[in-house]
């Protein structure tokens, strides 16, 4: 499957999880092992709360390869880091801000703007 398919898969998974949903607790694909979860943001609304900051901290104690990543950031060539391309496809979709859980290369769960540090370290279970 070529990048542009998953990404789209992803999307569309994400769109069909939230119109069913009815909440903003999205779970993708929730049998992958969780190893990664990016705070996706807008920097112009605001920065990234202490709370969920010191959430994603406490995951990368935990091996979780945490950060926060603004929608705007892109790489030397203009392009977004490949490695937040899924996440913020999916956390774009679900609207801003969100907290995505990867498990290899799959969207395990989205989180809509969370605010306190357990809700971040709870995303990951």
């Amino acid at each position: 499957m070529k990048l542009n398919e998953k990404i789209a898969a992803v999307i569309f998974a994400v769109v069909l999880a939230l119109h069913f949903s009815g909440d903003w607790l999205v779970v993708v694909a929730p049998s992958a092992k969780p190893t990664a979860a990016t705070y996706v943001y807008e920097k112009d609304e605001g920065a990234v709360p202490p709370t969920v900051l010191k959430g994603l901290n406490t995951l990368n104690r935990q091996n979780i390869t945490a950060t926060a990543f603004d929608d705007d950031t892109t790489d030397g060539s203009g392009d977004t880091p490949e490695q937040y391309k899924l996440p913020l496809a999916a956390a774009k979709e679900a609207g801003l801000p969100c907290l995505v859980v990867m498990g290899g290369d799959r969207v395990r769960k989205v989180v809509k703007a969370p605010t306190t540090e357990q809700q971040v370290t709870e995303a990951v279970r």
